[in-house]
Formats: structure tokens, C-alpha cells, sequence
């Protein structure tokens, strides 16, 4: 793995998080709010049995499982609604499900040697937070999130 790209930009490689938090599909609501709060981070990849990626997690898909439940079990309303409802009450974590229900199965992908600034781009036009960084069989190298982006010291990279 090369810093820079055969043009001389930097490339993912050099400023992803190696050997980030990663959970599997089996992983429940519960133990994945336990994971994020004790890695202290927003989000992570989802991993199969051979460490390929198989989707990505976020605190917000978590929030949203937790107001909303599983699929079909809200009749009706509004995310506002079920905010309104939930506050203050109690719920069974269980029926909530495993990540794979609620997780997001097609996550933005890199590979180690793509630019800083492709990847820059590539975030903002699909409004997300996190890519996560695979080889070429698809297994989890690393993450970048808007947080790596901006801790580049003196290194110009358009955020837009």
C-alpha cells in the first residue's frame, strides 16, 4: 500500500482507522448500542463469518429501530409520532431484532489506493458519514469517516 496515488494524491490508506469496531448480523440491538458507546463511535461496518463486509450500522439506524420497532409493527404515524410516544417509556430490546434487520446492506466502499479527494467527493454526493475501506475479495481493511477528513493536518481536501 502506496501513500499516494501514481498522480501524488494521498489516498485512503494513509488516513483510515485501521482495525476498526466492527459487529456481525447477529448482533442485537442491545449489544450494539453497548458496542458504539464503549468504542465511543457512531457507526460500523457489519461483517460476515470471513470477515467480508456486509453492510454498515449507524447510531441513527439504531435510533430509528428503537422508535419505529421491527417492520410492521408501527400501524401507522409519523418518526415525529413515535418520538412523541416513546419518550419516557419502556421497551423490550429483544423484539427489536438482530443488525441484519435493520442494518444498511449496500454501504460505500473503498479500497486503500483510491485518492483522498475521490473518496471526499464520493461521501458528500451520497450523504454519508463513514466508507468503509475493503479489499479485493470485499474483507474489512478500515474505515474513514468526516472526522478523518477534517484531522488532516496542513492537507487541502474538498469536503464541499
Amino acid at each position: 500500500m502506496s501513500a499516494t496515488t501514481s498522480t501524488g494524491q494521498l489516498t485512503i490508506g494513509k488516513i483510515m482507522t485501521k482495525n476498526p469496531v466492527y459487529v456481525d448480523g447477529a448482533t442485537t440491538a442491545r449489544e450494539l448500542a453497548a458496542v458504539l458507546d464503549e468504542n465511543e463511535v457512531s457507526g460500523a461496518p457489519v461483517v460476515d463469518p470471513r470477515g467480508c463486509v456486509v453492510g454498515v450500522v449507524s447510531r441513527t439506524d439504531l435510533l430509528h429501530r428503537c422508535l419505529e420497532g421491527p417492520l410492521g409493527s408501527r400501524p401507522g404515524g409519523s418518526f415525529l409520532s413515535a418520538i412523541a410516544e416513546s419518550s419516557g417509556g419502556e421497551y423490550d430490546a429483544e423484539v427489536l431484532g438482530t443488525v441484519s434487520d435493520f442494518m444498511n446492506p449496500d454501504p460505500i466502499t473503498a479500497t486503500v489506493d483510491e485518492s483522498v479527494d475521490l473518496i471526499a467527493k464520493r461521501m458528500h454526493a451520497e450523504r454519508v458519514h463513514r466508507v468503509v475501506v475493503v479489499d479485493d475479495e470485499g474483507r474489512l481493511q478500515g474505515i474513514v469517516t468526516r472526522l478523518d477528513f477534517q484531522l488532516l493536518d496542513g492537507t487541502e481536501v474538498e469536503l464541499i
